[in-house]
């Protein structure tokens, strides 16, 4: 990528009268290869084999007059109409004192984030793939599944953050995964810097089938109510988490949209219990959330957001840590480095025996339909395990409903490690009720 002309061009263009005082442009050019499979069938026209190019620059201006513009830009007005662009952004520039901040240079930590057979693969060399390939084939054969779908992708990038302050920082990275659905029911998969050793992808691969084969299985009715229900750890991630960091979002405090006000932040009184952390560091190696620096040159460091049931810092960017008085800090890139955790936790086999007469729930539907800022929920589950004294009984469907602060200051609440899950699993009381 060519950022020249556009650089050039921040220094120099005038718009409505007014001149550039500072700017902060965040550039990304990847190469990405994807290789599908639909309905058993790998590469066919509805899931090719493709690889594309793609480059993403963001631009925040300040002009003279104190006033704002956020532009994205195509490679186009980049590298040969910059001018043109910048002048279309004046149109849309707007007050905003907390949104002028722009960052200088910095000392940025080192953290693996590229993985040389990645960018192989990202460039096209696909022989790596055909073995993975086969393991799902195979396993699905013998599993007795009828179908399934999915896609491997591999990409490889470089990311750039350059302001009028004097900041220039760069980095290279890739990025690898898989999912695999069986079935048309259930699906896994995993992403990360790299892929997954062979050993870690085909125990992934046999847990997937074997709950996939579980499914199959009509357990009996029950009726609804109050039960011992587990949430795998997808459930945690979309809901549980995804309501979490809704409210701990600047934007959300600031606006107070949250169901978490400025003022208790840094307070000794808890808002979960008392045990539980909720933390990310980005400089966890090979992780897909792994990195450097942000899109607005903020250096990556580990932060705490719960401690103890405690608040000590939302999500801030630039903006709303200006806006909210504090430090801004290094929002996820992705979950697999943030911690989620209590005091202790149960494995998987030990949590279905205690939930005996629950169950547990592997997929939710509706997570953007719900109230987070009260906790209240009431939640579609088309995938949930009856789970009886004998372990998995079958399948049922169903809603799970209650409130998700109070099942996270409950006292018989409990982590649950499950193979393979960098998030853990929580086994809780709530109502469920068949479909």
């Amino acid at each position: 990528m060519d950022l020249a002309p556009l650089l050039d061009a921040l220094r120099c263009t005038r718009a409505d009268g007014r001149s550039i005082s500072a700017w902060s442009v965040f550039a990304s050019a990847s190469r990405r290869l994807t290789l599908g499979t639909k309905d058993r069938e790998t590469g066919n026209p509805h899931a090719p084999l493709n690889l594309a190019e793609g480059l993403t620059v963001r631009a925040t201006i300040v002009w003279d007059d104190g006033r704002v513009s956020r532009a994205a830009l195509e490679r186009r007005q980049v590298e040969r109409e910059p001018g043109p662009a910048l002048v279309a952004a004046r149109a849309s520039a707007y007050d905003d004192p907390d949104a002028r901040d722009v960052l200088g240079p910095a000392t940025f930590p080192d953290v693996p984030v590229l993985d040389p057979g990645t960018e192989r693969l990202a460039a096209g060399e696909i022989a790596p793939l055909a073995a993975r390939l086969a393991a799902i084939r195979d396993r699905v054969s013998a599993g007795g599944i009828r179908t399934w779908s999915g896609s491997f992708h591999a990409s490889s990038g470089t990311a750039c953050v350059v302001t009028s302050a004097g900041l220039d920082v760069s980095g290279r990275g890739t990025s690898a995964g898989w999912h695999a659905t069986l079935d048309g029911e259930f699906g896994a998969g995993h992403s990360a810097r790299a892929p997954e050793s062979d050993a870690d992808f085909a125990a992934r691969l046999d847990r997937l089938v074997a709950t996939v084969l579980d499914l199959r299985r009509a357990a009996p009715g029950r009726p609804g109510g109050v039960v011992p229900v587990i949430l795998h750890p997808d459930v945690v991630e979309e809901y549980v988490l995804g309501a979490l960091f809704h409210n701990l979002e600047g934007a959300a405090v600031a606006h107070r949209t949250s169901a978490f006000r400025s003022d208790q932040f840094g307070l000794d009184t808890p808002v979960l219990r008392e045990d539980i952390a909720l933390t990310n560091n980005p400089l966890t190696p090979m992780r897909a959330g792994a990195y450097r620096f942000s899109p607005e040159g903020l250096p990556a460091a580990p932060v705490t957001f719960i401690d103890r049931g405690r608040l000590v810092a939302p999500v801030l960017e630039l903006k709303y840590a200006r806006r909210l008085g504090l430090a801004p800090n290094s929002a996820p890139g992705a979950l697999d480095t943030v911690g989620f955790s209590g005091s202790s936790a149960i494995d998987e086999a030990a949590a279905i025996a205690r939930a005996a007469g629950g169950v547990l729930v592997l997929n939710v539907l509706g997570v953007h339909t719900q109230d987070f800022t009260s906790g209240d929920f009431s939640l579609s589950a088309p995938q949930v395990l009856a789970l009886g004294s004998s372990g998995i009984e079958g399948r049922l469907r169903g809603t799970i409903s209650g409130n998700l602060f109070a099942l996270l200051r409950a006292a018989d609440l409990e982590f649950v490690r499950f193979p393979g899950e960098h998030t853990p699993g929580l086994l809780a009381r709530c109502r469920f009720d068949s479909a």
